[in-house]
Order: structure tokens, then sequence, then C-alpha cells
């Protein structure tokens, strides 16, 4: 008799066994699709993919899961999977291409590339996709201008792109798009006007078109969006008049109306970092919903509608940095919902109003850089959630009151350039959450409270420019978080505290113009982080020069001048590379100076007035060297002191009338490249910082900026204005001019050579931007008096990190990057700089993330030309 025995064998389905062949063409490091299993039937349980009824494929979305490799080398994903609804390969690694092969799927709703890393031309090929719904390729390296094809969509509802390298003009046949509700194109590089055809997709909601380089006016034809919520257009290059046809929207969220009676509806609203001129809208105040109000870094004129808040629950209001007047509006927080007031750096006078003292739900209050007047509220301490209390550069006065102890959870306490007198409280130790207390260039007086030592978590602490008297507590050694420490032009007395050497992450130390006496500390030699200046210049300190100032290997400026030091000059002071400047001038310093590359590069100045110093070359240097102590009779008999007197006069006489009349000579033969308008350069800098071409006259350069047009206008800054100049043969430079004397001049020149000899060793068609976004700010804030040591800009660049900037080698590169490419190294450089600004130490010294976003979006330039070559940024 025969037994049958019947196998039936159920193998996995041919989409299936496409998937598990495309799990082999693409990299998983962390294993995320290890549960695709071949024993099954099919793989609709498996991550990431969903089903129809009839067990198709129709979702694929592998979002997040850290998957890289070219998907354009991959099987025909929309050939194998033909029931395509959804593809999803969103925040991964995936570079190339967009693989061609897309247009396949005939059924594709949804697909979705956002941050990756693909690049290459504008996807045209997705333009013969008519069933797809949303088209997301966000965060990529997309370069080209968009398609006019892309008109044929005409199914499309969101079009995601922001974070590309877009280029061109928004086209005309977007008008076609009658179902799209979103647009979100921000920080690409397009250009022209915004199109008014766009106003034909009736469907809209979301307009997003911020950081680009749009120009013109609003299209009146925007009032026809009956739909728009959100309209985002800030850092463009847009100019003009709002029209106020576009009051006609019934329910904008964030534009910017110039007449919105009938916006009843709107909440959000930043057109910030842009041109707008002209008064902020009376109507803002009748606005029921407005939550949110950014118009920060404009040109807006005119007073604060005055009933601005007393109608909505306004959280958040940032006006800083334009041109407003009159007083702060008495209804800001009339429902106790303000989180965030900004109104700094405009021209605001009178007090702060009473329902802002008593706005319990204030976390930052910044009215820096005003007119303000009046004393420190009581009230305020009563405002339990502040943290940042910002009224710098304004006019109040009178005494900082103990209640200020009460603020808990304050962290930035700025009341500089006021005429605050009175003590310091001991109860300001009670803040130990603060970060940043700076109060310099008041009226204070009395001792400095030894509670201060209590604030450990202090970065920043500037008590410079007060009547400050006592000696300096040793506490403020205990502040090891300290990154900045500014107590220069005091009274202070005695001798600087050893435990000053405990604060090892100091970058800047100001004690000069004070009356400390005694030794200088030999702990001030651990202080190895010091990078910008240590200054304890104009005391009267005594005694030698530690030979332990030659361990800060970082320092660029030391100041010793002004003294009463003796001694020889340690020679370890004389072997740091790092050092530009090394005053030791008017002290009692005998021997030679150390005949080193930095001490030779430095103006004799610096060493001036030390009756018993000689540099080497000078008529005055002898072969024997005095002894390495102090010796008061180092020449003992009278009568070889006036010989020697004699002849010293008689060569520095002589030395004298030879340089002055060489130097008029070169005056007279010499004409100027780089044009100061105001001041001449110092002996201490060398020409071609200041003279990097010649051949440009004075006219020229008023040919070359249109007689300092308004046009020309790059940026601004402390030390003047920088203007664009397109030069007879074609060549573009970029010129400063500077501000009148007055002020800070000195310290104004001070920041503008620190610019010049950062800036004029970068040659990059992109150093406009540097300087527009480092170191010559969009806004022209008032003259700071606390310099870093590259002026102006958003962190400190140390020695050994400068020379990746301004001559950059292919071995701080990544080996993978094709760089024969000029531009690529250039870039990587400029992008390098804006990451050091980013990584400073302290979180104060970091830009923001518009800030950053800005200054990328000025390195990116040149990503126009090679796109795959700059990576995106972030689009907020």
């Amino acid at each position: 008799m025969l037994n049958f025995h019947f196998v039936f064998v159920i193998s996995l389905n041919q989409e299936g066994v496409f998937l598990l062949e495309f799990t082999k063409s693409v990299n998983d490091p962390d294993n995320n699709l290890r549960g695709w299993n071949s024993l099954d039937l099919n793989p609709c349980d498996w991550k990431g993919v969903a089903c129809s009824a009839n067990l198709k494929v129709t979702s694929l979305n592998l979002h997040g899961l850290n998957l890289s490799g070219s998907l354009s080398k991959t099987a025909n994903i929309c050939h194998n999977l033909p029931g395509l609804v959804e593809l999803n390969m969103s925040s991964n690694f995936f570079s190339g291409p967009i693989p061609q092969y897309l247009d396949d799927c005939h059924n594709l709703e949804t697909l979705d590339l956002c941050t990756n890393r693909f690049h290459g031309e504008f996807p045209t090929h997705l333009c013969t996709l008519n069933t797809l719904r949303r088209l997301y390729f966000c965060e990529n390296y997309i370069s080209g201008e968009i398609s006019a094809e892309i008109g044929n969509l005409t199914l499309l509802e969101e079009l995601v792109i922001y974070s590309n390298n877009l280029t061109g003009t928004i086209p005309v046949s977007i008008r076609e798009l009658k179902h799209l509700r979103v647009i979100r194109a921000g920080l690409n590089y397009f250009t022209g006007p915004i199109p008014p055809e766009i106003s034909e997709c009736e469907s809209l909601v979301i307009l997003g078109l911020a950081q680009n380089r749009l120009q013109g006016s609003l299209p009146r034809e925007l009032q026809k969006l009956q739909n728009l919520t959100n309209l985002i257009l800030w850092q463009n290059f847009l100019s003009g008049e709002i029209p106020p046809e576009i009051g006609n929207i019934s329910s904008l969220e964030g534009s910017i109306p110039r007449e919105l009676g009938e916006l009843t509806q709107l909440r959000n609203f930043d057109l910030s970092i842009n041109s707008l001129t002209g008064a902020i809208p009376l109507e803002f105040q009748n606005l029921k919903y407005l939550d949110e109000l950014q118009l920060f870094d404009n040109r807006l004129e005119g007073h604060i509608p005055f009933l601005i808040g007393c109608n909505s629950n306004l959280s958040v209001l940032d006006l800083s940095a334009n041109n407003l007047v009159g007083s702060i509006p008495p209804y800001l927080c009339r429902y106790q919902e303000l989180i965030f007031l900004s109104l700094g750096s405009n021209r605001l006078f009178g007090n702060i109003p009473f329902g802002l003292k008593t706005c319990k739900s204030l976390k930052q209050l910044m009215l820096g850089g005003n007119l303000l007047t009046g004393s420190l509220p009581a009230e305020l301490y009563q405002l339990q959630n502040l943290s940042a209390l910002e009224i710098h550069q304004n006019r109040f006065s009178g005494f900082i009151p103990p209640g200020v102890g009460k603020l808990g959870n304050l962290k930035r306490l700025l009341l500089s350039d006021n005429y605050f007198f009175g003590q310091i409280p001991p109860e300001i130790g009670n803040l130990t959450q603060l970060v940043a207390f700076n109060i310099s260039s008041n009226r204070l007086s009395g001792g400095i409270p030894h509670e201060l030592g209590n604030c450990t978590r202090l970065q920043r602490l500037d008590l410079s420019r007060n009547h400050f008297t006592g000696s300096l507590p040793k506490e403020i050694g205990w502040l090891v978080n300290l990154e900045l420490l500014k107590l220069s032009d005091n009274r202070i007395t005695g001798e600087i505290p050893s435990t000053l050497g405990n604060l090892n992450r100091l970058t800047e130390l100001q004690v000069g113009g004070n009356i400390f006496s005694g030794a200088i500390p030999v702990e001030l030699g651990q202080l190895t982080t010091l990078q910008i200046a240590l200054n304890i210049s104009h005391n009267r300190l005594s005694g030698t020069i530690p030979n332990d100032l030659g361990k800060l290997q970082m320092l660029e400026s030391l100041y010793l001048n002004d003294n009463q030091l003796v001694g020889e000059i340690p020679a370890s002071i004389g072997e740091l590379l790092s050092l530009l400047v090394c005053n030791l001038s008017n002290n009692n310093l005998v021997g030679a100076v150390p005949n080193t590359p930095a001490f030779q590069k430095m103006d004799s100045t610096n060493f001036a007035g030390n009756n018993g110093l000689c540099k080497s070359g000078s008529y005055h240097c002898h072969l024997s060297i005095p002894s390495p102590t102090p010796n008061k009779n180092w020449i003992k008999e009278s009568s070889s002191r006036a010989k020697l007197v004699t002849i010293i006069s008689g060569a520095i006489g002589l030395v004298s009338l030879f340089f002055i009349v060489g130097l008029c000579w070169a005056m007279i033969r010499r004409q100027p490249a780089f044009v100061s308008l105001e001041e001449a350069t110092r002996p201490d800098v060398e020409d071609n910082y200041y003279f990097p071409k010649e051949g440009f006259s004075y006219t020229d350069i008023l040919v070359a900026t249109g007689n300092f047009s308004e046009d020309a206008v790059i940026g601004k800054g402390a030390c003047g204005t920088v203007y664009k100049a397109v030069m007879a043969d074609g060549e573009v430079i970029a010129v400063k001019k500077l501000k009148s004397r007055g002020l800070g001049a000195s310290s104004s020149d001070n920041s503008f050579r620190a610019e010049i000899l950062t800036l004029g060793k970068i040659r990059h068609r992109n150093i406009a931007h540097v300087g527009d976004f480092g170191l010559a700010k969009l806004i022209d804030f008032p003259y700071s008096k606390s310099m870093s040591a590259v002026a102006g800009s958003y962190g400190y660049i140390a020695p050994e990190d400068q020379f990746m900037i301004q001559g950059p080698t292919s071995e701080i590169f990544d080996r993978r990057l094709d760089l024969s490419q000029k531009s690529t190294i250039e870039e990587m450089s400029l992008v390098l700089k804006i990451a050091l600004f980013c990584t400073s130490t302290s979180p104060l010294s970091r830009p923001t993330m518009r800030e950053v976003i800005a200054m990328m979006t000025g390195a990116r330039v040149a990503a126009v030309s090679y796109p795959s070559e700059s990576a995106p940024a972030e689009s907020p």
C-alpha cells in the first residue's frame, strides 16, 4: 500500500522578497529592519510597512531609522510596489540624487524625503505625478530653480522644500495649484518679487518664504487669500509699504498688514529682520487674539500703540532694534500673560509703567539701550519668574534696593551705563542662579560685598567704571565658572587676591585703573585659559614680574604698564607666541627686552618710561646687561650718569629728527589704499592691514560706492558703516567709513583694527557677509565698552584656531571632500568660523539661533554654484 505525503510550501510574496532585497542595498547600523522575516507570508506586519485589504503594500515609512545609502542605486521601488501611496524616507542619511524611477509611482500621494543628504537639481520628473498631494524634500542639498512644470501637480496640497539651495524666481505656474494649502520654502536663495499669481492658490493657509532674497513690495493681490493664517516673510529684501488691501484677509495669523481693523483672528505676527519703515499700525491694539508680536530688527518709527495688550492675552512682544520713541505702553501685561518683553535699542523714554512692574508672568524684561528714567521699582522684586532683567544703557538712577535678592530665578542682571549710586546690597549673594552680572559705568561706591562669592554660577562679572573702594574680597576667587572679570577704573586697594588663580575658566581679566599694591600674585600664571587680555595696569603694584605669567600660552594682550614693577622682563613672556600686545611702559624695569619674534613686532612705546630698560637695536641699549635682580644702583657714578644722559638725549633727538622728516616724506609720497576717513594708522599696525591694495584713491572709493549711498550699505557696527564698492576694473571690495571721534573713539579704533586684522587675512566672495554677521553687525547698536578679542564677533577665536580660518590646509578637512574646488575650502572655512563662535565656553558669548541662521545664510552664498558642497541649516 502506497502512502502519499503532501507538503505544502508557502513562501513570502514578491513584494516581501523585493523589500528583503532592498535591505541589502542600504546601511542599517541599528538593525532597525532585522524584524523583516523571510518566513512570513507577506510584509504587511513588518516595521514601516502598511498594506491594503488585498495585502498589497501601500505605505513604506522608514522615517528616522538611521539608514543610509543611495536610493538611486536600489531596485525600482515604484515598479516593485505598484500600489504605493506613501513613501517616507525622511530623517535618515540617504544621499545621491532623488531617484528618477519615482516618476513610476503612479498612485503616490505622499513623498517625504526631508532631512537627508540628497543633492542635484530640482526633481522635475516628480512633476508628472498627478496624484501627488504632499511633496516634502526639505533640509537637503537640492539646487536649481523650481520647474515651471510644478503647475502639473494640480492635486498638490503641501509643498515643503525649505532649507535647500534652490535659486531663481518662484514660477508663475504655481497659480495652477488650487488645492495647495501649505508652502514652506524658507532658507533658500529665491530671488525676485513674490509673484502676484500666488494669490490664485485660493486654498493657501501657510505661506512661508522667510530667509530668502526676495525683493520688491508685497503684492496687493495677497488679499485674495482669504484662508491664509500664516504669512512668514522675515529676513528678505522686501521694501515699500505694506498694502492696505492685505487688511481684507479675514483670518490672518502671522502676517504683517498695515491696516488690521478687520483681522480679528490675528494671533502671531513676525516680520523681524527686514527693512520695514513707518509706524506700527494702531489697529494692533484692537486685536483680541494677538498672542505674539515680533518686529525686531527693522526701521520702524513712531510710538508703540498706547493700548496694545489692552484687549488681548499678549505673551511675547519683541520690538527691539528699531527707531521707536515715546513711553512704554501701560497695558502690555493687563491679563498677566506676558512672558517675554524686548524693547531694547530704541529711543523710548519715561518710567517703567506700573502694570509692567507687577507683571508676575514675566520671565524676560529687556529694555536696554533706551532713554528710560526713574529708579529700580520695588515692585519688580515680586516677579519671582523673572530670569532676565536687562535695563543697561538708560538713565536710571537711585539705589539698588536689597529686594533684588528676592529674584531667586534671575540669571542675567544687566544694569550698566546708568546713574545708580550707593552700594551693592549684600543680598545680591542670594542670586545663586545668576550667570551674568554687569553693573559697570555707574556711580556706585563702597566695598564689593563678599557675598558675591555665593553666586557660583556667574560666568560674566563686570563692576568696572564705578567708585568702589576697599579691598577685593578673596571670595571672588570662588567663582570658578567666571569667564570674564572686569573690575577696572575703580578705587580698589590692597593686594590682588591670590585666590583669583582658581578661576581656571577665565578668558579676560581687567583690573586696571585701581590702587592695588603689593606684588603680582604668582597664581595668575595658573589662568591658562586667559586669551583676550590680562590687564593690571595703572595700579601701584611692585616687585618683579612673575615668571609664571609665561605659562599663559593663549594670551593676546598683557597690560602691566603704569605700576612700580622692578627687575627684568621674564624671558618666558617673550616666548608667548600668541602675544600681540605687551605694554610694560612706565615702570622701573631694567635689562634688555627679550629679543623674540613677539616683542620684535611691538612698538617701542610699549617699553617706554623704564629708565633701565633697553630694546635690541636701539642706540641706548648696552652690551652689559644688568643683574636679573632689582638694583637701584645699577649706575653708581653720578658723573657717568650725567654723561650717559647727555649721550642718550642727543641720540634720541637725532633719531627723532630723522623719523619726523622720513614720516613727512612718506605721507607726501604715498596714497592710502584703504581709506580711513577720520583716523590715521597707528605705528604698531602693519601697513598691509590698512592698505591691502595700491592704486585706490578717495575719488575712486566715492564713485565705487555711489558717494557712500545707502543702497551700498552692507552693515553697520560700533566703528562705522560698511559699504560695497564696485571698482572700475569690476573688482568688488568692502569699504568701512569710520564714525567721527568721540566717546569711545580709542576703543572703537582698537575694535576696528582687530576687525581689519581678522578680515584682512581672508579673501572670499562672502567677506561682506562675514563682516555683516560677525564683525559689523546689521544693527547699529550703541558703542559697546566691553570689547572682545575679535571686536564685535560672537565669541573668541583662539590663535591656534585662526590658521584654520585664514590659511586652511587639506589636513583639517575630511579627506572625502573634493578639495580641488577652491570654493569647498573657502566655504568650509567660513562655516568653521561660525562653528567656533557657537562653541564658545560661555553660553552668553554664543550667538542665538537666529544669528546662526543669518551667518549660515551668508556663508552659504557660494553654494549656489557648488550646491553639493554646502551643508543645510535647519529652518526655524
